[in-house]
This record gives structure tokens, sequence and C-alpha cells, in this order.
């Protein structure tokens, strides 16, 4: 999963629909790059779309000002939101691998980075921990103590193990030589039967609503909906998936299937959740609502 820059980290999503995402997402995807804030009557109406109550709405908007996800203007009797510039700054950096998430990782060098270490067990809490935060950033259990990736995250991992005050501990770039009668498997490595089965999920569940979307049966109101549900199932799989050269995976590997499943749908009903994005905004504040813009995977 990519990392942020120091500072505030974006709420992770359990579910298309927890509101802190839904907020982060929307104004992402339809406000990218704007100064300008939003009156909160209009980020509640947008909630309502995904069925979030006023309560819940407002209870999340003043969970992402705490966090300083958001910022705060008022004026008379209005109180608005917007995004951060640090936060847009980052977001700015990350949107692209956002949009090429998925795409096959192709020219690897064949070096793997690798982390060793040995923690006793009076110390089991950070061992733990240290297992969690690799397996986030994508690493794979070699052997007991050793975690590989293909990708160079050496200045990642070893800010890790200076965190977690972890001292007999390595991290080294390294090839990974063959040994007759012991086979090299990234499929036990990175636990890929598990991921491969959320993938072929995914394209069983959406893949059918292409020829829906297609055909022109998607309002504007349920396209704002469908299109960030689908996605934002869709980047749930950054979580999860180590992104291994084409050169690892097993043949039929169905990640770029369910790509074009989710930018299909995503592409498509890009300009008709634009539309509804704009209608509520524009039923608070009609000049805000002009200034609204979507992403497609063309901007990748």
């Amino acid at each position: 999963m990519d990392s942020l820059p120091p500072g505030p980290r974006l709420p992770r999503s359990t579910t298309s629909r927890e509101p802190q995402y839904l907020v982060v997402t929307l104004l992402g995807d339809y406000w990218f790059g704007r100064n300008e804030q939003i009156p909160s009557a209009a980020i509640v109406a947008l909630l309502a779309e995904f069925g979030i109550t006023e309560s819940g709405a407002r209870q999340a908007i003043r969970r992402l000002h705490k966090r300083g996800l958001l910022v705060q203007q008022k004026s008379g009797r209005t109180t608005s939101y917007g995004v951060p510039k640090r936060v847009t700054e980052s977001r700015s950096a990350g949107m692209r691998r956002v949009l090429r998430f998925g795409l096959d990782f192709t020219g690897w060098d064949g070096q793997w980075t690798v982390v060793t270490f040995s923690i006793p067990e009076a110390a089991r809490d950070v061992r733990r921990l240290l297992r969690t935060r690799l397996r986030d950033l994508g690493f794979g259990l070699l052997t007991d103590g050793t975690w590989i990736s293909p990708h160079d995250r050496v200045e990642t991992a070893v800010e890790l193990l200076d965190e977690l005050a972890v001292r007999d501990g390595s991290v080294l770039r390294a090839n990974l030589m063959p040994r007759p009668g012991h086979a090299f498997s990234a499929v036990d490595v990175f636990d890929l039967r598990d991921l491969e089965r959320r993938y072929r999920d995914f394209i069983t569940r959406h893949e059918p609503q292409i020829e829906h979307v297609l055909a022109g049966n998607v309002t504007p109101r349920d396209a704002l909906v469908m299109r960030t549900e689908v996605m934002t199932e869709w980047l749930q799989f950054r979580s999860f998936d180590p992104n291994l050269p084409v050169e690892l995976l097993p043949a039929g590997w169905p990640r770029s299937r369910a790509r074009e499943v989710a930018f299909r749908i995503y592409d498509e009903l890009g300009d008709a959740a634009e539309a509804r994005f704009r209608q509520v905004l524009g039923a608070v504040d009609r000049d805000l609502a002009a200034l609204a813009s979507h992403h497609t995977s063309r901007d990748a």
C-alpha cells in the first residue's frame, strides 16, 4: 500500500459507506486541488446520498477536522470545510499512483528487499506489530524472521526497525538464488490464494453492472453512489496486494481483469456522478457547484 508523507493519516475504510472515508473520497474525486471550502450542509447532503444520517455526517466532519484532514471557516451562521493545503499536496503526489494501481509490474530487476530480525519472547508485542507493519508494506514471510518484497523499500524498512527500536534487525537488497528441489513459491510466501479469491469475487459481483451502465440505465444519483462504492472497494485491494512482478504471478492472474471492470464503471459513470455532485452542492451554493470536476483512468 502506498504510504503517505508524515502528517495526518487518511481513515482506513472497512466498508464503502464509512462516513469519514466517504468525505475524503468525495472531496478527492470531485473537489481535487480546490482551495474553496464547501458548506457543511452540502457535505451532509452528499453523505445522505449514501444513507448517512445528518448526525453521522456531522460527527464524521468534526472528527476529520479534529484530525487535521479538514480545515474550517465560519462566515456568519455558515460553517464551511475544505482540504488543507498539505493534504492536497500529498494527495496530488499519490493520485497518479492510485489511478495506476493494478497495472502489471514489469521490468523487475530480480532484486528483493530483505528484512531479517530476531526479537525475544519478552518483546512479543513488538514482534507482532513489526510483522503486521511489514505485511501492510507488502512484504511476504519467507522464513521465520525473514521477510521479502520485490520493491525497493529499504528506507521504509530501516525507518520501521528504528521506530520500533528493533536492535537485532537488518535490511538488505539481494537476489534469491534457486536451490535444486526447493522451488520458490510466491503463492505461499504472499498468500496469493486468498487474494485471487477476492479479485474473482469482485469480478463476479461487478462485471454484470457494466452492461447496465452502458445501457444508460443509471440515474445521476445512483451513478454517484455506484462509482464511489466500486472505486472504494477496488482501492482497498492496495491494502493486501503486494504488487508482485508478472513473472512471479500464477497464470491467469485476475487483477488486470478486475481493474478493467473497476475502471470501466468508474470512467463511464464519471459525467453523471459529477452532475449529481454539482446538483447536490448547487442546492446550497450554485457558484461553488460550477467548480466541481472528476478523474478518470486516462489521468493516470
